[in-house]
């Protein structure tokens, strides 16, 4: 479990809650942007479903099942509510279709951007001790973590949600492209939940065998943190001659 294993590092006590803190205020914060920007871009094309069901806002609570929110505190992955869309609404099907299954993994894209592009230029503040004050270092640590856990969880919800299965975006996306794809629509929307759950558990299965080079997700994860560690190194490169 997430937080008990956080609890579980030696060190700070105060770190460890900030650092359950971050996790939690970038994981909300993820997919919210990810169900109100299907919201959005759904109104925008003719359908005002999910705003007549109140989804069109960032409050959390419209958004999130409460087991998906349990699981996200426990292990650290979790999920939402599906955002409503009526297809039929739309001005036009092919465009509103695309368009709203790929706003999601767009805004998690962007947060991710936006994050290391932040973590290259605050890299230095975070880095220097300016003070003995307790405070301010904690609010380094606060703001240090939430970065990389902002840029974590915006890639990898890009990623997941990328997957061509049901009832995944990248679904919709190959469905509404290869509509002829009968055989495997079907199949999809019948099993795809079970290949989602199928994949999720041979990865964590794979992860605690130690064989990192089949847990695809895991090997995405080390990914990001690699980019996270050149964009860090290159800031300090540049800004602290370190």
């Amino acid at each position: 479990m997430f937080i008990y294993q956080v609890m579980m590092i030696d060190g700070d006590f105060v770190v460890k809650i900030i650092l359950i803190l971050a996790f939690v205020l970038a994981a909300v914060s993820a997919i919210v942007l990810h169900e109100f920007s299907h919201a959005l871009v759904a109104k925008l094309n003719g359908d005002y479903t999910a705003k007549l069901a109140g989804r069109l806002t960032l409050n959390p609570a419209k958004h999130f099942d409460p087991i998906g929110l349990l699981m996200m505190l426990l292990v650290g992955f979790g999920w939402a509510k599906p955002v409503p869309v009526n297809s039929n609404n739309f001005t036009k099907y092919k465009r509103g279709m695309l368009t709203v299954s790929a706003a999601g993994v767009t805004a998690n894209l962007l947060t991710a951007g936006i994050g290391l592009l932040l973590l290259f230029l605050l890299k230095p503040l975070l880095y220097v001790a300016f003070t003995s004050n307790p405070l301010i270092m904690y609010l380094q640590y606060f703001v240090y973590y939430l970065l990389q856990f902002a840029i974590v969880f915006g890639f990898m919800l890009a990623l997941f949600n990328l997957l061509p299965i049901y009832p995944l975006d990248g679904y919709n996306i190959v469905a509404t492209l290869f509509p002829k794809a009968t055989g495997y629509r079907n199949f999809m929307v019948r099993y795809g939940v079970f290949v989602l759950l199928g994949l999720i558990l041979l990865s964590n299965v794979f992860d605690a065998l130690g064989l990192w080079y089949l847990d695809i997700f895991g090997m995405f994860n080390s990914v990001i943190y690699d980019l996270m560690g050149l964009v860090e190194r290159a800031s300090l490169r540049i800004f602290l001659q370190v």
